[in-house]
Formats: C-alpha cells, sequence, structure tokens
C-alpha cells in the first residue's frame, strides 16, 4: 500500500475544531479479520502474544492511513467480570453482572491493583510507533459500565434507593483507580490523546437520571477529563446511547465525542448541531453500513467529508466500531471516501 505519511497534527486540528488540510480517519478499534488483511505476518516485531497483537493494530491503522492508533491497558487493569460467561453469544443482559449486592461481597471483590502500574507494554509499542504516529490509550472501560457490570443494571437501581453510601463507594472504587491510569497514561510523549470509553444511554434515554449522574458519574468524568488535560493532551469521549439531554457535560470535558447511531441522532445531523463546540468523530451508523450496497456507504461518507471540509471539526468512521460482521468490503468503501479525497492509492483488499 502507497498512504502519505502520518500527521497526528491533523487530527488535534479536528479537535481544535477547525479544518485539516485532508481527510482525517477516526476509528475506536476494528478486529482481526481487518487488521489480518492489511498486515503481513512478516511486518511484526517479534514478541511475546500481546505484543504482537497490539503492534499488528498499530500496523493495520497506519497501513489504512489514520494518524494514530488505539491503546487497550494490560489485562491487570481490567476489572474481573464474575457474571457469567455464554461462548459465541455477542449479547448479554445489564442484568447479569450482580456479583456486589452488598458491603461484604464489595469487600470480597478482587479489586485490581492500580498502585503500581507497569506501563512496558505502551514503550514496547512506541518503539516500532510509525513516525508521525501517535497512541491513544483507552481505559478498560469507563467508570458507569463498569460500576454496571460489577452490580448488574436493575441491581445498581435498587442500590441507589436503599443503600447510597455503597453506590458512593462503588464510583469511588472505580472511578478514582481510573483517574490515576489516565494521569499516568496521558504524560507519555508518545501518547497524543486519551480516550474514556463509557457507555452512558439506551437508545431513548440516559441509563442512569440526570440527578443520579450529576452526583456519581460525571464527577469523576470532570476529573478524568481534568487528569488528562494536566498533561497537555486532549480527552476523548466514547459513548454509546442517547446522551443529548446531558450533552453539555460532554462539551465542557471533552474535545471530541465518538460513537453515533442513525436511530438517535444521524452524525450528519450532529455535526449541525455541536460542531462548534466539541469535534464529532466517526458516525457512519454500524447498521447503515451493514444493510446498504458498498455504492451507498462510499456516497455518504464521501458527502460528509465535503459538508465538514470547510469549517472541519470532523473526522470519518463508523459510528461505532468495526465488529467482525461488518464485511471488511464495506468498511473499506467507507475508507475510500477520504483515500480518493486525499489522492491515495491504496489496493483494495477482501
Amino acid at each position: 500500500m502507497s498512504l502519505i505519511k502520518p500527521d497526528f497534527s491533523e487530527l488535534l486540528t479536528v479537535l481544535e475544531r477547525k479544518s485539516p488540510s485532508r481527510p482525517v480517519l477516526f476509528e475506536f478499534y476494528m478486529n482481526d479479520t481487518v487488521y489480518d488483511a492489511v498486515v503481513g505476518p512478516s511486518e511484526i516485531p517479534r514478541g511475546d502474544e500481546d505484543f504482537t497483537q497490539r503492534m499488528k493494530m498499530t500496523l493495520a491503522f497506519h497501513h489504512l492511513g489514520y494518524d494514530y492508533a488505539t491503546l487497550l491497558p494490560p489485562q491487570p487493569l481490567f476489572f474481573p467480570e464474575l457474571r457469567e460467561h455464554h461462548e459465541g453469544q455477542r449479547t448479554y443482559s445489564l442484568n447479569e453482572g450482580s456479583h456486589i449486592d452488598s458491603w461484604e461481597t464489595f469487600r470480597a471483590y478482587p479489586w485490581p491493583d492500580y498502585s503500581d502500574i507497569d506501563y512496558r507494554y505502551l514503550g514496547r509499542v512506541a518503539t516500532h510507533l510509525p513516525e508521525g504516529m501517535k497512541l491513544i490509550p483507552s481505559g478498560p472501560g469507563g467508570v458507569e459500565e463498569i460500576v454496571i457490570s460489577l452490580t448488574g443494571y436493575e441491581n445498581l437501581c435498587y442500590m441507589i434507593v436503599d443503600d447510597e453510601d455503597l453506590v458512593d463507594a462503588l464510583f469511588e472504587a472505580v472511578g478514582s483507580r481510573l483517574v490515576k491510569y489516565y494521569s499516568e497514561v496521558a504524560t507519555f510523549d508518545s501518547v497524543g490523546a486519551c480516550l474514556s470509553n463509557d457507555d452512558w444511554g439506551f437508545n431513548t434515554q440516559t441509563l442512569l437520571s440526570p440527578e443520579h449522574m450529576a452526583r456519581w458519574l460525571i464527577p469523576w468524568h470532570e476529573k478524568i477529563a481534568k487528569a488528562i488535560h494536566d498533561a497537555n493532551k486532549p480527552a476523548l469521549l466514547h459513548t454509546c446511547g442517547n446522551v443529548y439531554p446531558v450533552f453539555n457535560w460532554i462539551t465542557d470535558n471533552y474535545e471530541g465525542k465518538h460513537s453515533y447511531e442513525d436511530s438517535i441522532l444521524p452524525v450528519e445531523k450532529a455535526w449541525e448541531t455541536y460542531h462548534d463546540e466539541i469535534a464529532i468523530l466517526g458516525g457512519i451508523d454500524v447498521n447503515y453500513m451493514i444493510m446498504e450496497p458498498r455504492e451507498n456507504i462510499y456516497d455518504r461518507a464521501f458527502a460528509l467529508l465535503e459538508k465538514t471540509a470547510t469549517l472541519g471539526s470532523y473526522a470519518l468512521g463508523t459510528g461505532n466500531s468495526v465488529p467482525d460482521y461488518l464485511p471488511n468490503d464495506r468498511y473499506f468503501a467507507m475508507l475510500k471516501a477520504a483515500w480518493d479525497l486525499r489522492g491515495i492509492q491504496v489496493k483494495m483488499v477482501q
């Protein structure tokens, strides 16, 4: 593949709500069918399985024209989910994670140790980072979604009524760890921005009421964003659902917002409404990309890039991520709109 040199400053321009010199791409993550299609085994530096997977993902971002690569934290930083696992099942009930339902189970939970985080995984990837690229670390989940994974959604709602002190403790236990993580990871020179990934809503409303969010959730996002900003890095938020009733909390703390659905607010309308307050990242609805022919995907992406070219504040991508059930040719059809406008000749892969 012949691609222009990555330049993270182009994404920074988008995050400053300005117009980049050429189309910019943004994605949370893809999947192995994409990574394997664009990265040859011989390209990947030798290392253990974790390093190999991280480098394959990083090189895929590079080959496809991104100016950065996302980076997940290592497994020890994830909060153990004790819910039942269903092999091969793509969805599960938010009520399944009902392990913590009392002070006894709260104290017995195996909380991950964030006292001395080993960041060697980041340094190893940074050593092989293509010139011009930066890393965008994400979290092991977000404050609200981790709490819900530990309590179950309905159980958390009961706790809010029955034991507010336990809810306080849960959000403190999760939020304080994530603040520490972002305050440290944001300081690395190879890190260009940080992504706080936390799903806040259903299709019709937020998971918690605005009043409950104001008490338990938003203060932790304010601290996360501040920790990132203290390192002079932009803070980005990935959140799904209908969060527009509380959108001011997002624009007050984050430079870019990712995840859009046509059934809630199409990305074109989101850009028209909010581009002067926050950068709009991604947005081509995943269901649309699955259902529509490649020609329609290309045309919509091309039109969106033309629409946003003058005022900027936009980076092209899917509405959420690239799942393995989205055919590669549809994903590449979206990218081709940006490639064509950038004058990049890329061999299409299937």
